[in-house]
């Protein structure tokens, strides 16, 4: 019977653990079920403390009851629903504080007296709790000890129980039971505060200070298994690339601060020094842009500016029909464009090749030189690029050459004049005392003869030449030749034919002005036309006297006397063969009878001619082209033979063998 009841109060106890969950047990079952106070008071049979008897008159002594085996811990609650959290279970459970011992009631006795029994008969049924209760109550394994032992009465922990826990309309031992309950929730209720406060460490004062590690988790972090060989290999990779790129960030500082000091010693005065001159007049730059070499070839630093917006005008005209240009030092690439005042291009291209341009004629012209550094091996210095400009105007005057080409000539003889080429085209003018048919046109330029009469006055002679507006004064210094002479006592034995200056035939004065500007003898030179020996009776600049007195023989000057202008020729084979002195065009080629007889006229260029009289037979016509050498005609027993430019005749003989300077000039 006691067994039962024990059993009963211990499923009661179980099955209501706080007093709200006891009220609706006890609404839910009849009245009449109801435990008494001493099942009441005897919630577990290991667990709890015996309950207070309501008289203490029919609570025998009883004797000390042997230490009970353990039992579950009473369920702890924080509050009402909490419960308490589990000891280590290596932790000494706590001596439970003995309790005073209350009077038994005779039901306990009996129960103490049978210790065998009492740990024979289960406790709590498991069936008698529900899945949301044993969920609620915590295993009496985990309790501590020390919360099994009360030493309050159920009068004590009545008064303990809150007023809004406990029925008026309860009875006694409900009332009891309720306070044993109530009262075992609050010791779990301060065992668990003061387990909390002995676990919780000290807080330091700064509120914010983060909580030392716990023993525990360090204990965890040693305990974790090392990494594995790809994850080292990405740490370090990890670390390299950081190196990397902080001693790439230290080399990119290092090069910025050189790249800055080599700009700011990157300064003007390593730009290259360009002279340039045109027409040999130095002409200024109008620009220039310049690239110095801070870190090689690949970062430089640029001088740039425009020195003048108008073109460098040139002083002096220029005189020259091929002006040179230099640009100094040497081996820069340079270019030249010449425009005329119509904007249209002349030149376009090299310094070199401007050399061998002429002008054509003068005037205004613009010039744009560009000298040019690209890095390349041709250039002078090829860590400098860039380029600098002359842009200049400048006027052609040119003054052709003005030469006499014979400063001194003897009479009978001819002077030469040559002058260069002109812009104009025009032959050049002389003015002069002297006879001259004037310039013709040369390979290098023009030139003009001028013939020297026999009795021409010794001394100087001025020549004035004008070509392309420039006049130019020369002084040609004319010297006496030596001229023999003879005396007759009577005319008839003067030598005869004779053909003086004024005797020559209509047909040949018509033909003298004619001029060919080909100049044939530059070729071959002159040859005397006759192939064998002969004698020259009469020679140029020869006087013959008749009738004169001893005392006038003694000079070579008297009155009535006459001076050949030509040769008078006198083969020593009659019809020897005669030939072309120098090649030509044959003006002439007739018998003109009388003394003239067979006339041959050859224009050799220049207004240079060969006239021959007296021919026994012509072998050439008139119109007809000869050379050196061929075959003329032949000769009669005289030949009179006779030269002349315009028509001043000259001595054959040193036009034959080649002693005339002035024709050495072509």
């Amino acid at each position: 019977m006691e067994e039962e009841k024990n059993t009963a109060a211990a499923v009661d106890w179980e099955e209501a653990p706080n007093p709200k969950h006891r009220k609706r047990s006890r609404k839910k079952e009849p009245a009449a079920n109801a435990p008494s106070p001493a099942e009441t008071a005897v919630p577990a049979a290991d667990s709890a403390p015996a309950a207070e008897p309501d008289t203490a008159s029919d609570t025998p002594e009883q004797p000390e009851p042997a230490e009970p085996a353990e039992t579950p811990a009473a369920p702890e609650t924080v509050g009402r629903d909490v419960p308490t959290p589990p000891q280590p279970a290596d932790a000494p459970a706590e001596e439970a504080a003995p309790a005073d011992t209350p009077e038994d009631t005779p039901e306990a006795s009996a129960k103490s007296a049978d210790p065998a029994e009492a740990e024979s008969a289960p406790a709590e049924p498991d069936d008698a709790l529900t899945e949301e209760e044993s969920a609620s109550v915590p295993d009496a394994d985990d309790a501590p000890a020390d919360e099994n032992v009360s030493g309050d009465t159920p009068a004590d922990e009545a008064k303990d129980t809150p007023a809004d826990d406990i029925d008026p309309d309860d009875t006694p031992e409900e009332k009891a039971r309720a306070a044993t309950i109530s009262r075992t929730a609050q010791l779990s209720i301060s065992q668990i505060m003061a387990g909390l406060e002995e676990n919780i460490p000290d807080v330091p004062a700064e509120e914010n200070a983060a909580p030392a590690p716990d023993a525990d988790d360090t204990a965890d972090e040693d305990d974790e298994p090392d990494d594995t060989i790809p994850q080292k290999l990405g740490r370090a990779g990890f670390g390299m690339i950081k190196w990397l790129l902080l001693v790439i960030i230290f080399v990119l500082i290092i090069a910025g601060a050189g790249v800055a000091w080599l700009y700011r010693s990157a300064t003007p005065d390593m730009l290259p020094t360009i002279k340039a001159t045109f027409d040999g007049q130095e002409i200024s730059p109008t620009a220039y842009s310049w690239h110095v070499p801070v870190v090689g070839n690949l970062f430089k630093r640029t001088y740039a500016e425009t020195l003048s917006s108008a073109p460098y005008v040139l002083d002096t005209p220029v005189s020259g029909a091929s002006p040179d240009v230099v640009v100094t030092p040497s081996g820069y690439t340079a270019t030249l464009t010449v425009t005329d005042a119509d904007k249209n291009t002349l030149y376009d291209g090299g310094v070199t090749g401007f050399r061998s341009y002429l002008f054509e004629e003068n005037g205004t012209y613009d010039a744009k030189l560009v000298v040019k550094v690209d890095g390349s091996s041709s250039d002078r210095d090829s860590s400098v690029t860039g380029t600098e400009t002359w842009q200049f105007q400048f006027t052609v005057n040119i003054k052709p050459t003005m030469q006499l080409c014979t400063p001194s000539v003897q009479q009978g003889s001819v002077a030469a004049v040559r002058v260069g080429p002109t812009l104009s085209g025009e032959a050049p003018t002389i003015k002069t005392a002297l006879q001259t048919p004037g310039f013709v046109q040369a390979a290098n330029g023009w030139i003009c003869y001028l013939p020297i009469p026999w009795n021409e006055s010794t001394g100087n002679v001025t020549l004035t030449v004008t070509a392309d507006g420039y006049t130019e004064d020369m002084t040609l210094s004319i010297r006496a030749a030596s001229y023999t002479y003879k005396d007759y006592s009577k005319t008839s034995q003067m030598i005869s034919p004779y053909i003086g200056e004024s005797d020559a035939p209509a047909a040949v004065t018509k033909v003298l002005s004619t001029t060919d500007d080909n100049i044939e003898w530059a070729v071959g030179g002159f040859v005397q036309p006759f192939l064998d020996s002969f004698d020259t009776p009469l020679i140029y600049g020869m006087t013959e006297y008749a009738g004169r007195a001893r005392s006038e023989r003694s000079t070579n000057y008297g009155y009535g006397g006459r001076t050949a202008t030509n040769v008078v020729i006198k083969p020593k084979k009659s019809n020897d063969s005669m030939i072309v002195p120098a090649s030509g065009r044959v003006l002439l080629a007739e018998d003109l009878g009388g003394i003239y007889g067979n006339t041959v006229v050859i224009e050799h260029g220049a207004g240079l001619k060969s006239i021959f009289y007296g021919l026994g037979a012509l072998n050439v016509k008139a119109g007809e082209n000869v050379k050196q050498g061929q075959l003329l005609g032949v000769c009669s027993k005289t030949v009179v033979a006779e030269m002349r430019i315009g028509t001043v005749p000259i001595n054959p003989l040193l036009v034959w063998r080649g002693q005339c300077d002035g024709l050495k000039n072509y």
